[in-house]
């Protein structure tokens, strides 16, 4: 199910409860709150700190990875482990998903 279906359905759920609104602007706003809980992938890298799954071109297996910023200015590093250990997100291509969320 795509984020867009899954924010299609809880607004069909919650619809009643909402009074007079706009239908497109409720389910964006859903969109982009499911976005954390419901990670997807994408093409597009990392645009803030966080925890994200991580998928190279040509490797089925995903890896968790923590994404910050660098230690002598503030563009997005990914720790990619030895040998190349902190990376420019920038640099690195592949299928992102996240940022997530920790539990509650």
């Amino acid at each position: 199910m795509t984020l867009h279906a899954h924010a299609e359905a809880l607004y069909a759920g919650i619809r009643s409860l909402l009074g007079q609104h706009d239908a497109s602007h409720v389910q964006a706003k859903l969109a982009r709150e499911l976005r954390h809980m419901i990670p997807t992938w994408s093409e597009a890298r990392p645009d803030c700190p966080g925890w994200y799954w991580f998928k190279p071109p040509g490797v089925n297996e995903p890896q968790l990875l923590h994404v910050g910023h660098g230690r002598i200015d503030t563009k997005l590093m990914a720790d990619l482990g030895p040998p190349n250990n902190l990376v420019d997100v920038q640099r690195i291509q592949g299928h992102w998903a996240g940022p997530l969320l920790p539990p509650t």
